[in-house]
């Protein structure tokens, strides 16, 4: 499972402000701060997870995100674009028959 939760919190503990966060993912994610209890997480559970995450961005700072989606992660493309325009980030989303 990936935690976008626990990658993002540990902007917060950097020495230094980050002036750009660079995310490279290939869809939401599928834990928070603690691992599931269940083997299995919803598409709307997903979408909570990535809201919950995204609030421990530090303000002001643009997120570029490089998406590899997986079938079956619908919203993931739309989140992580909102996210991108929402920080004055970039979004890029390579073709599936990309090299």
């Amino acid at each position: 499972g990936t935690s976008l939760y626990n990658a993002l919190k540990i902007t917060s503990e950097f020495a230094l402000f980050p002036d750009n966060i660079f995310l490279i993912t290939d869809g939401l994610p599928t834990q928070g701060k603690e691992p599931p209890e269940k083997t299995t997480v919803t598409g709307r559970a997903r979408s909570d997870l990535f809201d919950k995450a995204i609030k421990m961005l530090p303000g002001g700072v643009p997120v570029n995100v490089i998406l590899f989606p997986m079938e079956g992660d619908a919203t993931a493309a739309a989140l992580f674009w909102k996210l991108a325009v929402s920080t004055q980030g970039s979004f890029l989303s390579p073709a599936r028959d990309w090299p």
